[in-house]
């Protein structure tokens, strides 16, 4: 094994740790706060528009966005309090932080009238989720 290996694996446990306790630390939020505040908490602004520090923000490449969002699926199908959008949507925020997404939430009536929720999250006023479109977002007061 090649010295190059164990440091992969070392990133690779880093890294699901990391994911395991920004959904440990979101989940007792839920648990414990109001979204708001929880949001606050975060660093991750609730609803759209300009960010509180307008600085340049650092972008992730696509492929990097790829590896996050499929990494918090996976963590989130197992995680024992349930697998939700807005669970998914917060704790991908923590993880891409420093490109200063905004957390959104929405809804829809489907063909029968009932009324769905989602959140999701927006880079610079777009949305990297596809179901997004389908829903329509609340204004924060």
């Amino acid at each position: 094994m090649s010295p190059g290996t164990n440091v992969r694996t070392l990133r690779k446990v880093f890294y699901g740790t990391r994911i395991v306790a920004a959904f440990f630390v979101v989940e007792v939020g839920l648990r414990c706060l109001k979204l708001p505040r929880l949001c606050r908490l975060l660093g991750l602004p609730l609803g759209s528009g300009p960010t509180a520090h307008p600085r340049r923000p650092r972008y992730f490449s696509s492929r990097q966005v790829g590896r996050h969002v499929r990494a918090v699926a996976l963590v989130s199908r197992r995680w024992p309090a349930g697998d939700t959008c807005l669970r998914r949507a917060l704790v991908l925020g923590v993880l891409m932080r420093r490109a200063e997404p905004h957390l959104l939430l929405g809804v829809a009536r489907d063909p029968l009238g009932t009324v769905r929720a989602h959140a999701w999250l927006e880079f610079d006023g777009q949305s990297i989720d596809p179901l997004s479109s389908d829903y329509e977002p609340l204004q924060t007061a």
